[in-house]
């Protein structure tokens, strides 16, 4: 039988807390292990409890959500799912940039929320919908200009960028593609330069314009 998603809570608001956990633990295959009021706490709860997700708000006293994101990143190998009022395609950009693999919008909670936790967990991205295509229009480049750039990417490329958009680290990559971490480094620097992006956000956007990874 499959172990059940281990969750951890995130977020200032005590009330919000436990509706979630009820609506949470009402599912057999989602286990809500643990809660935290703030980034600080998020950090120590991690180490102890090592969920498989953090369900993170962005909006907290003391070390925000996108702080609290990349020190999550930096020390711990479990997704990171937003869950926020903040429907603005800037801070979408910005937890895709950090590694975010999920981004929903509170009020869409109630429908949303739990199948974004089972994308995220089977290694997905899930964005909210209305804002990956607002985030996709807004930086929309021509079509054959992205034809262009896609050919020029291998086959070994392409896996390679569909991983790093779904929020993999270079080790996860690695080990699933079974090449060194530092080939998956070279590799990332030729799609980088071969799709003209600068940063890790501009190529979860690329990924998202060209079907590599679902919304």
């Amino acid at each position: 039988m499959k172990s059940p998603i281990k969750l951890l809570l995130v977020d200032d608001h005590t009330v919000l807390r436990s509706g979630l956990r009820m609506l949470l633990n009402s599912h057999k295959d989602i286990v809500v292990v643990g809660e935290a009021e703030s980034g600080e706490e998020a950090l120590e709860k991690i180490k102890e409890l090592k969920p498989d997700i953090v369900l993170l708000d962005i909006s907290m006293p003391g070390m925000g959500g996108m702080t609290a994101l990349q020190k999550i990143k930096e020390i711990s190998e479990a997704k990171v799912l937003m869950l926020t009022m903040h429907a603005d395609e800037e801070y979408l950009k910005e937890a895709l940039e950090f590694g975010v693999s999920g981004y929903v919008l509170k009020q869409a909670a109630d429908t949303e929320l739990i199948q974004a936790i089972k994308e995220v967990a089977n290694g997905q991205v899930h964005v909210d919908s209305g804002l990956a295509q607002n985030l996709v229009k807004s930086m929309y480049h021509p079509s054959k200009q992205k034809n262009d750039s896609d050919s020029n990417l291998t086959d070994r490329e392409k896996e390679v960028l569909k991983l790093i958009a779904l929020g993999h680290t270079n080790k996860e990559i690695a080990e699933t593609l079974m090449i060194s971490v530092k080939t998956v480094e070279s590799h990332k620097t030729r799609i980088m330069e071969k799709i003209n992006c600068q940063k890790r956000s501009e190529m979860v956007r690329y990924a998202l314009e060209n079907g590599y990874i679902n919304t």
